[in-house]
């Protein structure tokens, strides 16, 4: 199988049930297409890793202790959800994460999610945490007809006791409830690298993973990382 493919968006974008057929056969936003692959490269000196969709059932996911724990740590913070921007705001939060996190981002918050040479072809919203009036969260998504996909969470260093990315998961994951939408579409896992895992934290037997060779859903519960690595190397590799 090829590794990476992608579509280019028409006149409508990707957005409604366009966005939905899209996750469901695997594809997930990259700046202003629409991709999937079978790995990853971290870093530039590191070997490709494999990697695996994800996706969570909403109604089905019964928030775990850890998840609830989370919540009420937070309880002080006031969330918001607006429709996604850039602002200079934004901006300065994401200097302070790209100086704290031990992985390679991109040098700006607006060069990860678009570019302005193009039109934005995504229905993209953003949850803002705030601690008073200062932003110590802000975390981006995409949302289709019945489903959301979950772009970039980012916080503050100094609120890292808090697991504000977790936090923004449990956001969006409430967003989608409340919606009524059917998936929420997290990104990849891998099973050489436990940088992922949080993407299914909230409740693990909710979650399902894609089987690229079988373009299939199944439970990710019952087949874990083990699984996944003897299947990269059996159909993907």
């Amino acid at each position: 199988m090829d590794s990476f493919r992608y579509f280019i968006p028409g006149d409508d974008g990707f957005r409604a049930d366009t966005m939905d057929n899209l996750l469901a056969a695997g594809y997930y936003r990259m700046q202003h297409l629409m991709f999937t692959t079978n790995d990853t490269q971290i870093e530039e000196d590191e070997e490709p890793i494999p990697v695996f969709w994800l996706r969570t059932r909403v109604s089905s996911c019964q928030l775990n202790r850890s998840a609830r724990n989370i919540l009420k740590k937070c309880s002080q913070f006031t969330t918001t959800i607006l429709p996604a921007c850039v602002t200079e705001e934004i901006e300065d939060l994401y200097a302070l994460y790209k100086d704290h996190v031990v992985f390679s981002v991109s040098p700006s918050c607006a060069e990860y999610l678009h570019t302005d040479l193009l039109p934005h072809p995504f229905d993209s919203l953003m949850v803002q945490v705030r601690h008073g009036a200062q932003l110590v969260a802000t975390g981006f998504f995409d949302v289709g007809q019945q489903s959301i996909a979950g772009i970039m969470n980012v916080y503050h260093p100094a609120y890292h006791a808090y697991s504000l990315g977790k936090f923004l998961v449990l956001q969006k994951l409430q967003y989608a409830l409340d919606l009524q939408k059917t998936y929420y579409y997290t990104g990849y896992i891998s099973p050489d690298s436990t940088r992922f895992d949080y993407k299914v934290f909230p409740d693990p037997t909710a979650v399902e993973v894609f089987l690229p060779d079988q373009q299939q859903w199944v439970p990710y519960h019952a087949l874990g990382k083990p699984f996944l690595a003897e299947y990269f190397l059996k159909y993907l590799q």
